[in-house]
């Protein structure tokens, strides 16, 4: 697979289904530290085309590239955040989390329900990785950044933007099972 933002970004941004679905799942097919290597440079070049797209089903797949490029090093039980990723620091890690959250809220409200659905199912994902990196506070400010924009929506759209929102309050299970696994594993 070719990893360049740019040629990722024209691929989604063109819209055909299976070019698109096979991007996306080289994408998820790659190892932590790859993913990690690319995000910022991929988060540059797809968010031009997320925000310039008129075609939903494009808005959509940048959601679905992003999340599988998201590299979660929260969810990596070798560590919380930075020791997943050689080099790296734990500031890094927060900003390109802040930067995708920021991305997702902005999904969310999104006028096209295939967006907005994308973008509550990785909040999913990213609900079980602040859970295992026991990012609480985190966690709290995100989940209030939801209730503003969920009270702020019509109907159609708040349906989503509460589905985020319960993921995050279902994330103290991931954390459990985060904290059970490694005591067992002692």
């Amino acid at each position: 697979m070719s990893t360049d933002p740019d040629g990722i970004a024209a691929t989604l941004a063109a819209g055909d289904t299976d070019e698109t679905n096979r991007v996306i799942d080289e994408i998820s097919d790659l190892e932590a530290d790859e993913r990690f290597r690319l995000y910022d440079d991929l988060f540059d070049a797809c968010r031009p085309v997320f925000e310039d797209a008129d075609d939903g089903y494009v808005r959509q797949s940048v959601v679905r590239a992003l999340r599988e490029a998201y590299p979660g090093i929260e969810r990596h039980p070798e560590g919380s955040d930075a020791e997943a990723v050689a080099e790296t620091s734990r500031t890094h890690v927060a900003e390109q989390r802040a930067r995708y959250v920021a991305f997702l809220l902005d999904a969310l409200d999104d006028p096209d329900g295939r967006v907005c659905t994308a973008a509550a199912d990785a909040f999913d994902l990213l609900a079980v990785g602040l859970g295992m990196a026991d990012l609480t506070d985190e966690r709290d400010r995100i989940a209030e950044d939801l209730e503003a924009l969920a009270a702020s929506q019509p109907e159609e759209r708040r349906k989503h933007t509460e589905q985020a929102r319960d993921a995050l309050d279902r994330l103290g299970v991931a954390g459990v099972l985060a904290d059970a696994l490694t005591d067992d594993s002692s």
